[in-house]
């Protein structure tokens, strides 16, 4: 029998263009076959501004939605943090988008603590991110063309400043056809947030 929160994963996985495995979503990366548009969503910066969908246009983007209660989501910003002024540079806009009930205090508060000067605060002030992307776990990364459509994921926390992310990321800002095996490792988590 399954708990409460294997079964509302496993609902949420079967309602999911994504592998799932028995109630568990299956992690690492995962190709669109046609580019997806995302749904519209209220995303704000710290400031309140609204710094969503229609300002990620333009260039490529990693989209990283995360949660400080995630462990392996706290695990993978700190990469995620060294990423960006690397992979900017060269054209990708990386972006971590809190899902905290607390907001924009949530990611203030957890980037302090983690040390992360490089992420700005984007947060999901209605919290239906999650639902309108079609994400059944945390953290989930999405990684979008230069429309904003979502033409990969990645489900689990991944080594993002490694040199297998960087192949993938250089070829997203390419416009190259992404391969499964451009997939960075996973992280594991080895501390509580």
């Amino acid at each position: 029998m399954l708990d409460r929160r294997s079964f509302i994963a496993a609902a949420l996985a079967s309602a999911l263009p994504w592998p799932a495995v028995a109630g568990k979503v299956a992690q690492g990366l995962f190709i669109a076959e046609t580019p997806k548009p995302l749904t519209n969503v209220d995303i704000r910066d710290n400031q309140g501004q609204p710094a969503g969908i229609e300002s990620w246009r333009g260039k490529p983007a990693l989209v990283n939605l995360w949660a400080s209660w995630c462990l392996p989501c706290v695990a993978e910003l700190p990469a995620l943090d060294r990423l960006k002024p690397i992979i900017e540079a060269e054209g990708l806009r990386v972006i971590a988008l809190c899902l905290d009930r607390s907001g924009a205090v949530g990611a203030v508060n957890s980037y302090a603590r983690l040390g992360i000067r490089n992420l700005a605060v984007h947060v999901d002030h209605q919290r239906q991110a999650g639902e309108a992307f079609g994400v059944a776990v945390l953290p989930t990364t999405l990684l979008l063309n230069e429309k904003a459509e979502e033409v990969a994921r990645f489900v689990g926390g991944a080594a993002w400043d490694g040199p297998e992310s960087l192949t993938l990321l250089r070829a997203l800002i390419a416009g190259k056809k992404l391969e499964t095996a451009m997939s960075p490792p996973l992280v594991r988590p080895t501390a509580n947030p």
